[in-house]
């Protein structure tokens, strides 16, 4: 009876232990989504105390490295979760990325090649592919990638379009371009209408650059090309090509 007893209580603790670790491992991935990366580095190091063998808090932390551009940690950390779980396709693409960010894009491409092979169907590796080639100017590969990304109806979709006319573009197709950008547009997605303005550029159709690029900023007014778009604006003002 007292080792039924004692058997129990130890059930119990490993119980315990393994919802706390998960319940730490949850909170660490939402406060990291919220940009809380310090309360989100302390609940992952909890759900490894309890756990060991919670392998995602250490890919978390490798997420929170990247995030404050320590590359080098954020690395060992990603290189770690692929040596304990070489099957899962998540080390390899978050790799990927941190070498895409570093100027690294064979490792890029390397990387994302073997997430691919463990998730073929994941919009999201196809677009990090896509760029990867896109960085080694390997336009062929990239069209493939962004296009293959346009059969997805996600999140991603409107994303790799803009790359695929950024393709397109920088391959003497600024007609293909500007009219798979049009549709976006009017969907209200503004990083196309930074892209379009490009392509206006290289026709030096400079009125219609300038359209595109107030189109954007009323679609984007605080977007990450916001401030570029004012720089531009100015210049083509100062010069008399663009008149409001």
């Amino acid at each position: 009876m007292q080792i039924f007893i004692v058997l129990c209580f130890v059930i119990h603790s490993i119980d315990i232990d393994d919802l706390s670790a998960q319940l730490h491992l949850d909170t660490g991935m939402a406060l990291m989504q919220q940009g809380l990366l310090e309360q989100a580095e302390e609940e992952f190091q909890m759900t490894l105390d309890l756990r060991e063998d919670y392998f995602s808090a250490v890919l978390g932390l490798g997420m929170i490295n990247a995030m404050r551009q320590s590359w080098g940690r954020a690395a060992d950390y990603f290189e770690q979760y692929i040596d304990t779980c070489p099957e899962d396709y998540r080390g390899f693409y978050e790799l990927s990325k941190l070498y895409l960010m570093t100027d690294k894009p064979d490792s890029a491409a390397l990387m994302s090649d073997s997430a691919f092979i463990r998730a073929p169907t994941n919009p999201d590796i196809w677009l990090q592919s896509g760029r990867a080639c896109l960085e080694l100017g390997d336009m062929d590969s990239a069209e493939m990638w962004f296009s293959k990304g346009l059969q997805n109806q996600g999140l991603t979709s409107l994303e790799s379009l803009v790359l695929l006319a950024s393709v397109y573009r920088r391959t003497s197709r600024g007609a293909e371009a500007r009219e798979i950008l049009l549709p976006a547009i009017e969907a209200g997605y503004s990083p196309a209408c930074w892209e379009l303005a490009k392509v206006y550029f290289e026709w030096e159709d400079y009125m219609r650059a300038g359209d595109a690029i107030n189109t954007y900023l009323m679609l984007s007014p605080s977007g990450y090309y916001a401030d570029s778009a004012m720089l531009v604006l100015d210049e083509l003002g100062e010069s008399g090509d663009y008149i409001p």
